[in-house]
Parts: C-alpha cells; sequence; structure tokens
C-alpha cells in the first residue's frame, strides 16, 4: 500500500471538487483543473456540463422543469462573479469560477490535441460555420461540423429534433456545444442525451457569436472586475436587458438571505 505524508494529503485535497449549495442548487465543479480532468477522461455516457450563473439559479427558482434539468445534469460549475461573491459572502466558501468562453476554450484546446470532433449547434443563421472557420483557424487540428437546429427550440417539433439528433449522430462527436440560449440549451441537452452519441455537451450561450465576430468580446480586465454583464448588454441591449433584472433579483436574495440568517 502506498502512503501519502500529510503535506501530500493536503495539497492532494485541495484539487477535488467539494460540492456546494446555493438555493437548492447544487455546483458539483468547483475547482478549475478538476472540472477539466472529469470532462478530458468522460468516456462511456454523455456528460452534461451546466455553466451555472446567477440567472439560472433565479430561473430555477421559478421553473420547476429547469429545476430538475438541473439537480440531473452530471457536471455543474460556477460561470459568473455573482455566484462567487454570494457563496463567499453568505456562506464563506471559495470556488473557482470557470467561465462558458474559458471552458469550451479548454475543450478546444484538449481535442486540437488530440484530432478530436466537435459539433456547433444552433445561433443565428451561419452563426456556427463561421464560428468553426475562425476556430480552424486557432485549431486546425480539430474537426469540425455544425447544424443551425430548430429556430424556436421551445417549440421545437419531434420532428426537428429528430432532424438535429440524426445529424449530430451522424458525427458521433466527442463534444457538442449547444447555442440555443439559456435556459433552453441545457433542457435540450438534458431530455435529448439519451439519444445524442457525444462524450461531452454544454450549453455554450453567446460564445459561438463572439467567435463568429458577430459580439465584440469582452476585454478580460473588465471580466476580472466582474463587469461582463454590462458589456453584454451594452453589446445586445434588446437580448439582455431581462437578464440584469434577474441579476439584481439574485442580489437582493443574497444580502437578504445574510441578514435573516
Amino acid at each position: 500500500m502506498i502512503k501519502m505524508s500529510k503535506k501530500q494529503i493536503k495539497k492532494h485535497s485541495k484539487k477535488q471538487d467539494k460540492s456546494v449549495t446555493i438555493f437548492e442548487v447544487v455546483i458539483n465543479g468547483t475547482q478549475r483543473k478538476e472540472v477539466l480532468r472529469k470532462i478530458a477522461l468522460q468516456r462511456k455516457r454523455l456528460l452534461h456540463v451546466a455553466t451555472v450563473n446567477p440567472e439560472f439559479i433565479m430561473e430555477a427558482r421559478e421553473n420547476p422543469r429547469f429545476r430538475q434539468i438541473l439537480a440531473e445534469t452530471g457536471l455543474k460549475v460556477v460561470d459568473g462573479w455573482g455566484i462567487v461573491w454570494a457563496l463567499r459572502l453568505a456562506q464563506g466558501k471559495q470556488v473557482e469560477r470557470v467561465t462558458g468562453v474559458e471552458l469550451v476554450e479548454e475543450i478546444l484546446k484538449i481535442a486540437n490535441k488530440r484530432g478530436e470532433k466537435v459539433f456547433l449547434l444552433g445561433a443565428e443563421p451561419g452563426v456556427a460555420e463561421k464560428a468553426a472557420g475562425a476556430m480552424k483557424k486557432k485549431y486546425p487540428r480539430v474537426k469540425y461540423a455544425w447544424y443551425e437546429g430548430a429556430r424556436t427550440v421551445k417549440l421545437e417539433k419531434s420532428e426537428e429534433s429528430s432532424m438535429t439528433i440524426a445529424k449530430i449522430n451522424s458525427v458521433e462527436p466527442d463534444y457538442l456545444l449547444v447555442a440555443y440560449g439559456s435556459p433552453w440549451q441545457d433542457i435540450w441537452i438534458e431530455e435529448n442525451k439519451e439519444y445524442l452519441r457525444a462524450r461531452v455537451a454544454i450549453g455554450v450561450g453567446g460564445t459561438l457569436d463572439e467567435w463568429a465576430g458577430v459580439v465584440r468580446p469582452c476585454p478580460k480586465w473588465i471580466d476580472r472586475l466582474g463587469g461582463k454583464w454590462l458589456w453584454r448588454v451594452v453589446a445586445q441591449p434588446r437580448i439582455r436587458m431581462n437578464r440584469v433584472w434577474q441579476v439584481i433579483k439574485f442580489g437582493s436574495l443574497v444580502l437578504w438571505q445574510k441578514l435573516i440568517d
């Protein structure tokens, strides 16, 4: 039997994911390296990765269907400074933020080293193809495929879903990136995961828009200050304004919880 010293045990334990719960949503991917390790090693059944932000929490509180979807999702990571700050303020817990954009970039790095397949699903017409073209220049060994999918996924017909699944399965991608918007992209993945022949699926929101040059990426210094949400509101006011209200409600809820505890 191999024995580890106290120092080795302490070092090893720091790298382990420790689940945290915020307003009844369990987040089980709290360490960046461990999240990437799980994704890279996934082999058998499909792993659904959800990038949880304050909007997810508020949607889950108001939408029982989405709350159940999150409960069943295999791996949930912290995407958004609001969650990081809320856990620190209300529970004194430290977690690592893993943004959706950064996570899929890391996935492409892994896929590029291995020559794996990535399928881009959703976004506006032509965006997925442009995004694949841009990423092909950056990660040339990745094998890309794409499809627009349903135009209105919340009203998707069974024949539309079957067509989408057939296109994905004809490729058998290692990674499926779904840009159907929140919460529909994660609902779609979870409800169809038993039919999908892919190793990892993740909802990527507006990431394909950034890759395709439709939306200007948020500067890293603004993101580090927690201002990415504001940057996106300015860039896409019609789409993002309702989300601002959700963030405000989330912040108010965190402060109220702190006061009554």
